[in-house]
């Protein structure tokens, strides 16, 4: 009887050791939304409304320094830059760059830290919530409580359920909260196709028929210039 206690102890804790940690899951849901460091970007903001889609070209390095430029006609020239030490926003028509909070509306539901901040490992700290959560049914998913640990970060607190697949964790939806507790809204991520990142799906909890899907059509990887994540060069 006590080898068999020894024997089923010894399982658990090998089980136990090999479960990768809530920051693991957390690098894993990043690699599969973002699967390169410095990159460029296409990208389509879609509102269903009967509203233009916006159509953005992002610029990255180093998972905190994001420069996303509108393409589109009606936003053409408006570029937004992020970095550690903010969110900078330039227009043609003004003389130099301001600053905006991550939370500022970009298109429907899309927030500009939506496109800017796409690490989370980079801005929230992550503990595996321990109450079950609501869309969480498979025994592979796991929810993950997220705690922002940066002033950059767009959400104060997200619940992020993901799923293990082919041996590793992919999102599948996530709860995005602000400062003042209140549930602001939700993502539900597709499956990512063709190397590209996941199709995105934003949804306000009280109108959760109408949604803003952020949709990646061209990721490249690229190196760029240190200056050009300089706010001043926004004004060049």
């Amino acid at each position: 009887m006590m080898k068999r206690f020894l024997i089923l102890m010894t399982a658990a804790g090998a089980a136990q050791a090999s479960a990768p940690s809530a920051t693991e899951i957390l690098q894993q849901v990043d690699q599969y939304r973002m699967p390169v460091n410095s990159f460029e970007a296409s990208v389509r903001i879609e509102t269903g409304n009967g509203q233009e889609p916006g159509t953005y070209v992002i610029r990255g390095a180093n998972y905190n320094q994001v420069l996303v430029e509108a393409t589109s006609v009606d936003q053409r020239g408006q570029k937004f830059l992020t970095t550690d030490s903010g969110l900078f926003f330039y227009a043609p028509r003004t003389r130099r760059a301001i600053r905006l909070t991550p939370l500022q509306t970009l298109l429907g539901k899309a927030n500009i830290g939506d496109l800017s901040r796409i690490r989370f490992s980079h801005d929230y700290d992550a503990a595996v919530q321990e109450s079950e959560a609501d869309g969480c049914p498979a025994k592979s998913c796991v929810a993950l409580e997220l705690r922002s640990r940066s002033e950059a970060a767009t959400y104060a607190k997200i619940t992020l359920l993901a799923a293990r697949q082919d041996g590793r964790y992919v999102p599948l939806k996530a709860m995005l909260y602000v400062a003042s507790g209140k549930l602001l809204k939700i993502a539900t991520f597709e499956a990512a196709k063709g190397g590209l990142p996941p199709t995105t799906r934003y949804a306000d909890p009280q109108q959760p028929s109408e949604e803003t899907r952020v949709v990646f059509e061209k990721v490249r990887a690229a190196e760029f210039p240190a200056n050009m994540f300089n706010p001043r060069t926004l004004e060049q």
